[in-house]
């Protein structure tokens, strides 16, 4: 999925608001979103680290549509590892580099449209557009709302609270927090009706626990697995796959499936959410191209969000949401 300055890859997600307190209440989306606008407006809103603050995030600018009831973010990250940008001209044979500054890093933003309606049928699950951009990676967005999620509760406690039932009348405070999952491609399901299953892992996350007496060794993950017979028919081994997967969720909620597409072809392994069957990464997620963006968008990092793949990317979600 090459980023051109005239297309783009949209990449198709579920978004859940999530909590850990089973009995808290879910809050709708809109009431987070007030939290990423506030932190978006706030110049002085701490960015999200990763790799020992080498790179860092911040969300660029919010736009909330309240007539189509979607939702505009752009995150903006910088990556002090990345090397210094060059510019070649062939022709006359020339370079020109530009060098970063100290505390500078390479610039790359990304946009996600949210629709703040729930879809039929999937409580607290809004449809989610993200632009594909490969140094801004899901997981990297996802952790960044979240980050300012948390940092808003920390400043306010009491912004999520809910009383148990029964018990004494009191306020309990708790922090939601949302996942981003998702859809299989067509891509994927056609290797996987049609190419050769080689096995699946049934996962469990654990705490990461020392293996022995090493420092150095810790334990990530539990698993089973499952042999999966050759003569499971065609059509039918996506939905037999995910419902037995869906059957174990609770011990085991991510399934791992591994797939040879072609005889004597390169093997793959693909991460599903037992539960909901969305795809755990980028990889194998539904896309939809936009071309002939009009003008081009010029840079990799711009300022504000750019209205010519907004239109766009509206009339996709509007279409293929679910309300």
């Amino acid at each position: 999925m090459a980023v051109v300055k005239d297309a783009r890859d949209l990449l198709f997600y579920d978004l859940t608001v999530q909590r850990r307190a089973q009995q808290a209440p879910y809050p709708d989306l809109i009431d987070l979103a007030f939290y990423w606008l506030k932190a978006a407006q706030n110049k002085k809103t701490p960015s999200k680290k990763f790799n020992k603050g080498s790179i860092t995030a911040i969300l660029k600018d919010v736009h909330l549509d309240a007539a189509n009831d979607i939702m505009t973010l752009l995150l903006e990250m910088s990556d002090r590892n990345a090397p210094d940008t060059t510019y070649l001209d062939h022709e006359v044979r020339t370079s020109r580099h530009i060098a970063k500054g100290e505390k500078e890093g390479s610039g790359a933003s990304a946009h996600v449209f949210i629709s703040t309606k729930q879809q039929r049928d999937f409580p607290n699950t809004y449809l989610t557009l993200i632009e594909a951009i490969p140094a801004v990676p899901v997981q990297k967005i996802q952790a960044t709302l979240n980050t300012i999620i948390r940092q808003a509760c920390d400043a306010d406690p009491k912004a999520f609270t809910y009383q148990k039932p029964g018990g004494i009348n009191k306020d309990i405070t708790y922090q939601p927090h949302i996942a981003l999952g998702g859809y299989p491609s067509d891509r994927l399901i056609e290797d996987l009706e049609h190419g050769k299953i080689l096995g699946m892992k049934l996962v469990s996350p654990t705490v990461k626990e020392p293996l022995g007496q090493s420092p150095f060794l810790k334990l990530e993950e539990y698993s089973v697995k499952v042999r999966v017979s050759k003569d499971l028919p065609e059509g039918q081994r996506w939905g037999t796959l995910l419902g037995e997967a869906r059957m174990n969720k609770t011990d085991y909620p991510t399934a791992r499936i591994y797939v040879q597409p072609e005889k004597d072809g390169k093997s793959f392994s693909v991460d599903v959410d037992a539960e909901t069957g969305n795809i755990i990464g980028q990889a194998y997620v539904k896309t939809r191209r936009v071309g002939n963006i009009d003008p081009p968008i010029s840079n990799a990092s711009p300022d504000d969000i750019v209205p010519q793949l907004q239109s766009r990317a509206v009339e996709i979600l509007l279409k293929e949401r679910s309300v």
